[in-house]
C-alpha cells in the first residue's frame, strides 16, 4: 500500500505545482537570509577572537598627563604587568582628514597586515585599512602627513581600533576623515619636529600576568605624581606646573578592554544579528509549516471519501499519516537545505558580512560553517513541519471510515450567528469569512510576522534619520574646543563648560555618558540648572535609553577613580547629541574637587585663536552633520533588506491562503457561475471579504508590531551611544496601510486567474 500511495506524489505535485513551488521558494528565501546573517555573524565573531589572541589584545590601557619615568615603569612591571607605550598625536592629512600617528608596536595590539609590510624606513608608514578604502590609498602610494611625504608600505588593522572612532565619545565611525598610521620611531620624531606639536596622547597598554589584579595596577598608577625633574619642556612647566598644585596625580583615565568602545565593536554589533536571526528563523518556519498544514488539511477534506474507503479496506492510520506528512516534510527539508547552501555561499554570507567589513576595521576573516547552523538550517524546518503537521493531521485522520466516506463536516457554530436582514452580498462575504476563519487567522498571523520584520527595518531607518536631524538641531554651537591643559582665562568669545566622561552599563554594554557642567546663562544649552552636588538635568536621550523619570536616581561610574556617583533627576530636556547629563558647573566643580574657575571645554560661534598644544580636539558643527549622515548611509542596506523580506513573506502567505480558500469554495463558485454570476461578482463575494480581514489585521498588527519593536529595539543597539527616538510622522501609518492594501490588490489580480479557471462543470464532477 505504501508503494501505491507513493505513486500519488508526482500527481499531487503536478496538480498543485505553483502552490508547493511558492512554499518551497519561501522556505528557501527565509533560510537563505537567516543562514547568511547568522553565518556572517559567526565568521566575524570567531575571527575577532582569533585575531585578538594572535595580536596580543591588551587587557586594558591608561592615559597619563606626563610620560612615565623609568622608575615608575619598573614599579608597574614589578606587579606582573607587561607595559607598552601607545603614545600618539593627531596630524593633518589634507582637507578635513586627520591621521593618528603611532610608533610600530612590538608586543601589545600588534597590527594585522592585509597587504604589504611593516614600516622600516624613516618616511614609511602602515595605514589603517578603512581609511585607505575610503580615500583610495594603495600600497606604494605617497601620502602627505602634515608637510612630510610618506610612502605607504602596508595596509592593515589594529585590534584596539577595531571600531576606529576618533574620540571615545563618538557615536559613528567616519573612516573617510579619520585613520590611524604606524611609523618607525625615527618617522615619529620626524613628524613631531616637522608638525611642531607637543600635544601627545600619553596612553599605555598593558597585559596582566595570571594572578595580577588590575585594581592593584590602577591604585599604583593613581598614586604617581608628576616628576618635574624629568620634564624638560617649558610647556609642561608653564601649564602643568600650576595645574597640578591642586591635583598632583598623573592618571587621566584607566579602562579595561571591555570598556573600550574601539575594541570588539564588530563583535558586539554583529552578535546581536546572530540572536535575532536564530529567533526570527524559528518564527518564520513555524508560520510556513502551519501554512503547509492548512494545505494538507484541505487535501484530506477533498479526499475524504477516498481515505474512508482505504480505511474500510484495512489501510492503517499510520500509513496515511506517513503519506500526508512526508511531502511537506520533504519540501521543508529540501527548502532548508537549498537555503543553507545559498546562505553559506558568497551570495549569502559574502553579501551579509560586507556591512561589517565596510564599517569596521577588521581583517578578512576565514569562512566558517558551524555545525549547529547546518543542523539548524537543514533539519529545523522539516522537524518543525513534522511536529506541526502531525498535530494537525492526526485529528483529521482520527474519524471513522463511514464518516470519512460520507464526507461529514463538523457543524460550524458560525451558522447559528444571526446576521439580521443584511443584503445578500455583505451577508455572504461575512458567512464566508466565518467559514474560513482558520485561513483568516493564518493571514493575520503572517501579516503580523511580516509587520514585525517590516517595523524592524522601518525603525532602523527612523532611528538613523532622527539621530541625524536631532543631533544637528541640538548642536547649536559651531566649534567645541576640548582642552588637555586649560588656560587661566577663557578665550574671548568662548563659553566655558566642564565635561567629564562617566560610564553606565546596560544589557552587558558599557557606554559613555557625558556629564556637562554649564552656567545657567549658557547660550548654547539653555537649560535651567539646579544647584547641588547630586542634582542633574538629563537629556531625553538618556531618559529614553535608561527608562528614567523626574525624581529617579541615576548612577554613573568613574572607572578610573573606582567611584560611583548617584544623581537625582530634577528635569528632562530635549538634547540628542550622544548621551548627555547636565549639572550646575559650580556644583560639578565642587563634586570633583576642582577650582572655582576650572573648565575643560569651550563652545563658540566663531573660530578661536587657541594654541593646539593646549587642546585634545576641535569639533565643529560640520563634523556633527557629516557623522549624522553616515548613520543612514551605513544602515541603508539593512533596512532595505528587512522591508523587502517583509513584503515577500506577506505576499506569498496571502497568495497561498487565498488560493486554499478558492479551492475550498470551488463547488460554490461553480454553482454561482451556473446561476449566471460573472467572475467580477464572484470575486466580490470571495475576495472582498478577505480585504476586511487584511484591514482588520493591519489595524491591529501595525500598532502592535510598532509597540513591540519599539520595546525590544534598544537591545539591538545596546552598544551604540545615541538617542533612541523611534517616533515617526502620522502619514507613515497611512503609507503602511496603503502598501498593505496595494499588496493585497496585486494578490487579487493574480488570484483572479484561478477564479477564471473554475468552470460550471466543477459541480457536476463533484456531485454525489
Amino acid at each position: 500500500m505504501n508503494r501505491v500511495l507513493m505513486r500519488r506524489y508526482p500527481r499531487e505535485i503536478r496538480a498543485n505545482f505553483f502552490r508547493y513551488a511558492a512554499l518551497f521558494a519561501l522556505i528557501v528565501f527565509c533560510m537563505y537570509i537567516i543562514t547568511a546573517i547568522v553565518d556572517a555573524a559567526e565568521i566575524v565573531m570567531i575571527g575577532t577572537v582569533e585575531n585578538q589572541e594572535a595580536s596580543c589584545l591588551e587587557d586594558g590601557q591608561f592615559t597619563v598627563f606626563s610620560e612615565l619615568t623609568s622608575e615608575q615603569t619598573e614599579q608597574i612591571e614589578a606587579l606582573g604587568v607587561t607595559l607598552e607605550p601607545h603614545i600618539s598625536f593627531d596630524i593633518d592629512a589634507g582637507g578635513d582628514n586627520t591621521v593618528r600617528i603611532f610608533k610600530n608596536r612590538e608586543i601589545i595590539d600588534t597590527v594585522t597586515l592585509d597587504e604589504g609590510r611593516d614600516a622600516a624606513g624613516e618616511t614609511e608608514a602602515v595605514l589603517e585599512k578603512r581609511y585607505c578604502e575610503e580615500n583610495g590609498i594603495s600600497v606604494g602610494d605617497t601620502i602627505v602627513l602634515g608637510s612630510q611625504e610618506f610612502t605607504v608600505t602596508g595596509i592593515g588593522s589594529a585590534v584596539d581600533y577595531d571600531a576606529p572612532f576618533n574620540k571615545l565619545s563618538d557615536t559613528a565611525i567616519d573612516s573617510s576623515a579619520f585613520g590611524v598610521a604606524f611609523v618607525t620611531e625615527e618617522g615619529y620624531e620626524l613628524l613631531q619636529d616637522t608638525y611642531e606639536t607637543t600635544s601627545e596622547d600619553l596612553t599605555y597598554a598593558f597585559l596582566l600576568d595570571e594572578g595580577t589584579d588590575y585594581y592593584d595596577l590602577k591604585e599604583l598608577v593613581r598614586g604617581f605624581e608628576i616628576s618635574y625633574e624629568d620634564v624638560e619642556d617649558e610647556f609642561y612647566w608653564d601649564v602643568m606646573g600650576s595645574m597640578f598644585e591642586l591635583s598632583p596625580t598623573n592618571l587621566m583615565s584607566f579602562m579595561m578592554n571591555d570598556e573600550n568602545p574601539r575594541i570588539g565593536g564588530a563583535y558586539g554589533d554583529i552578535s546581536i544579528n546572530r540572536s535575532v536571526g536564530m529567533l526570527a528563523g524559528i518564527i518564520v518556519i513555524v508560520l510556513v509549516t502551519y501554512v503547509l498544514s492548512v494545505f494538507v488539511i484541505h487535501q484530506i477534506q477533498s479526499e475524504s471519501s477516498v481515505i474512508g474507503a482505504l480505511y474500510a479496506m484495512g489501510v492503517r492510520k499510520k500509513d496515511l499519516m506517513r503519506h500526508y506528512i512526508l511531502l511537506p516534510t520533504i519540501i521543508a527539508l529540501l527548502g532548508g537545505a537549498l537555503g543553507a547552501v545559498l546562505g553559506f555561499s558568497e551570495l549569502g554570507v559574502g553579501v551579509q558580512s560586507g556591512d561589517a567589513y565596510d564599517y569596521y576595521s577588521i581583517p578578512q576573516f576565514d569562512g566558517v560553517i558551524p555545525a549547529y547552523l547546518v543542523v539548524y538550517s537543514v533539519l529545523m524546518p522539516p522537524a518543525i513541519s513534522l511536529i506541526i503537521n502531525y498535530l494537525v493531521i492526526n485529528r483529521s485522520l482520527s474519524r471513522t471510515a463511514l464518516s470519512l466516506i460520507k464526507n461529514e463536516q463538523a457543524v460550524v457554530k458560525s451558522k447559528d450567528i444571526k446576521l439580521g436582514n443584511m443584503p445578500f452580498m455583505p451577508m455572504f462575504r461575512l458567512r464566508q469569512l466565518l467559514r474560513e476563519r482558520r485561513t483568516a487567522f493564518t493571514v493575520i498571523a503572517g501579516m503580523f510576522i511580516s509587520l514585525l520584520i517590516f517595523m524592524l527595518g522601518l525603525d532602523t531607518y527612523v532611528l538613523c534619520s532622527n539621530v541625524g536631524i536631532l543631533s544637528v538641531r541640538d548642536t547649536t554651537y559651531e566649534y567645541m574646543y576640548t582642552y588637555k591643559y586649560p588656560t587661566d582665562e577663557v578665550p574671548e568669545g568662548g563659553e566655558a563648560c566642564f565635561i567629564k566622561s562617566l560610564k553606565k552599563e546596560q544589557y552587558g554594554y558599557i557606554l559613555d555618558v557625558s556629564l556637562i557642567g554649564i552656567d545657567g546663562d549658557n547660550p548654547y544649552m539653555d537649560f535651567e540648572m539646579v544647584k547641588g552636588k547630586n542634582k542633574v538635568v538629563i537629556s531625553d536621550a538618556v531618559a529614553i535609553r535608561y527608562g528614567l523619570s523626574v525624581g529617579d536616581k541615576l548612577v554613573l561610574s568613574d572607572n578610573a577613580a573606582d567611584v560611583d556617583y548617584a544623581f537625582t533627576v530634577e528635569d528632562i530636556v530635549e538634547y540628542s547629541v550622544g548621551l548627555s547629563v547636565f549639572m550646575d558647573i559650580d556644583s560639578m566643580r565642587e563634586l570633583f574637587g576642582e577650582s572655582d574657575d576650572y573648565y575643560n571645554v569651550v563652545l563658540s560661534d566663531t573660530a578661536l585663536d587657541i594654541d593646539e598644544d593646549y587642546l585634545y580636539s576641535v569639533n565643529t558643527k560640520a563634523d556633527t552633520v557629516r557623522a549624522s549622515d553616515l548613520f543612514v548611509d551605513l544602515m541603508r542596506s539593512m533596512f532595505i533588506t528587512l522591508i523587502t523580506v517583509a513584503g515577500v513573506i506577506f505576499f506569498i502567505v496571502m497568495y497561498l491562503m487565498t488560493s486554499v480558500m478558492i479551492d475550498r469554495g470551488s463547488m460554490g463558485i461553480s454553482l454561482f457561475k451556473i446561476f449566471g454570476f460573472r467572475t467580477r461578482e464572484v470575486k466580490r463575494m470571495y475576495l472582498d471579504g478577505n480585504r476586511l480581514v487584511v484591514i482588520l489585521g493591519a489595524l491591529i498588527g501595525v500598532p502592535a508590531s510598532k509597540c513591540f519593536i519599539d520595546w525590544v529595539f534598544p537591545m539591538f543597539i545596546a552598544n551604540v551611544a545615541c538617542c533612541i527616538h523611534l517616533e515617526f510622522p502620522w502619514y507613515y501609518y497611512v503609507i503602511i496601510f496603503a502598501a498593505i492594501l496595494l499588496i493585497y490588490q496585486v494578490n487579487c489580480i493574480v488570484i483572479t486567474r484561478k477564479l477564471d479557471g473554475i468552470t460550471p462543470a466543477e459541480i457536476l464532477k463533484n456531485r454525489e
